[in-house]
């Protein structure tokens, strides 16, 4: 079923889907390491804070802003 939404789609309208993700992504990844760097973090040290938001995608920085930042 997601097979044949993507081979209807054109390339153009792939990336007006795929961008906004990314984007978002990205934005999220800098606010969690502005937020790391700036007040600290809370469970894990820094660094570990770190790598989850930079390898664990969507899911880290989420995980790091319910989880690990300071209140």
């Amino acid at each position: 079923m997601i097979q044949e939404f993507f081979n209807n789609l054109e390339t153009l309208e792939i990336v007006l889907i795929i961008v906004p993700l990314v984007v978002l992504e990205l934005a999220l990844k800098v606010l969690c390491f502005s937020i790391i760097g700036n007040r600290g973090v809370r469970n894990l040290t820094e660094l570990w804070w770190a790598a989850i938001v930079l390898l664990v995608n969507t899911l880290g920085p989420i995980a790091f802003l319910i989880f690990g930042r300071k209140e």
